[in-house]
């Protein structure tokens, strides 16, 4: 499968579509002080740039005040997303059901095609009535003074119906891509393959949110440890995230190094 891209084609309206604008924006959560992380670009002024998410408390207020966290590589990240997503192949079928329902009851496309076919019939409803208007005022029949007011009303609501329909466009191209991806999923799955690179729109579709840090057994802060609660509140948890993706980097490395 191909490696999906971070940023996303902004759809019209306001700060919404900001802030879904990396994979994990808005799906991690601290798990010391239940705040959000936030994206940061370290060496982004040199060749080598690495993102990295750190609890916005700490980055905003003072380490101080979330002392136990760590800035997390959006690579180690991707990395744990495929280990938990391993761990979960095994009752896919399962996992799979719970998120298509999950999906299906969130987003109907059929609902959103009924949608946008109503905008359709309403946006050719003002263009008609623009045009009536139009030629009304050649007419005679409406001053000008009324033809503006008019106008600046049409193109109005116009403007907010173009913006809906853009939106569920989006959303009806969105929910295609994701009924498309899980059957390629349960495909790969019964064929034993693994995901072998961080696909956007899968991790989107299955996971609720990313709980970023724990602590061990005996007590001991793990800022590393990564829990992806999926849609149907299952889990998958992969601790010491951190010294896997170096093991599992030193191991491709030297797999390289012997071809």
């Amino acid at each position: 499968m191909k490696r999906s891209r971070n940023k996303v084609v902004e759809t019209t309206g306001n700060r919404e579509r900001y802030t879904r604008q990396y994979s994990f924006s808005s799906m991690c959560e601290c798990a010391y002080c239940g705040h959000k992380l936030t994206r940061r670009t370290r060496h982004s002024r040199s060749d080598y740039e690495k993102p990295v998410w750190q609890c916005m408390n700490a980055t905003k207020n003072g380490i101080d005040n979330c002392p136990n966290c760590k800035a997390v590589d959006e690579a180690i990240l991707e990395g744990a997303f495929l280990d938990a997503f391993e761990l979960l192949a095994g009752n896919f079928d399962d996992v799979l059901d719970v998120v298509l329902s999950y999906v299906a009851e969130s987003a109907d496309s059929d609902e959103n095609i009924r949608k946008k076919q109503q905008i359709d019939k309403d946006i050719s409803s003002l263009e008609s009535k623009k045009s009536r208007m139009t030629d009304m005022l050649i007419d005679g029949t409406i001053s000008k003074e009324v033809y503006e007011e008019k106008m600046v009303d049409f193109t109005r609501k116009l403007h907010k119906l173009s913006e809906r329909k853009a939106l569920l466009e989006d959303s009806i191209c969105t929910q295609k891509d994701i009924n498309r991806r899980m059957s390629e999923l349960r495909d790969t799955l019964e064929k034993e393959q693994v995901l072998d690179e961080f696909d956007r729109v899968v991790f989107e579709s299955i996971i609720d949110r990313v709980i970023v840090g724990g602590y061990e057994e005996n007590g001991i802060p793990d800022p590393y440890k990564l829990t992806f609660v999926l849609k149907g509140n299952q889990t998958g948890t992969v601790p010491h995230a951190k010294e896997q993706f170096k093991e599992k980097a030193k191991k491709s490395n030297e797999e390289k190094r012997v071809s």
